[in-house]
């Protein structure tokens, strides 16, 4: 199906996720850091031969480099732009900014369901096939 890059600083919700798209037909990476993200993007450092996920999946709350700067980040840069970017937190109340300034393509809260991010996934990349 498609390359899923999953972020998230909690080790056991990185696994569960992995393991409920892995489950569903992605292949799927993980980052445990803001940093690390922006390394496997190729952001910093710049590096454009790196071949970038079909969705990335981001946690809001990390240390040192936040969901926010990450996904500021990947919007700012032309080559990672247009990856679409569904944002898992528990922090609900976000979903409006995120949605409004970083451009997100989905919010869904923690905890959640598995149905749910299955579902969530599928509609973005779903939508990301239609626009082309």
């Amino acid at each position: 199906m498609a390359e899923v890059l999953v972020v998230d600083d909690d080790a056991d919700v990185r696994k569960m996720m992995a393991a409920i798209l892995d489950k569903a037909g992605h292949k799927v990476s993980t980052c445990a850091s803001g940093q690390e993200t922006l390394k496997e993007l190729g952001i910093q450092p710049n590096d454009a031969s790196v071949e970038l996920p079909d969705l990335l999946v981001l946690d809001i709350m990390m240390p040192k480099s936040d969901g926010y700067t990450v996904g500021t980040a990947i919007r700012n840069n032309p080559r990672t732009r247009g990856i679409p970017i569904l944002v898992v937190s528990a922090l609900h109340d976000m979903s409006r900014l995120f949605t409004a300034t970083v451009q997100v393509d989905g919010f869904l809260t923690k905890p959640f369901d598995p149905a749910d991010l299955i579902g969530n996934v599928a509609k973005i990349l779903d939508k990301r096939r239609v626009q082309g």
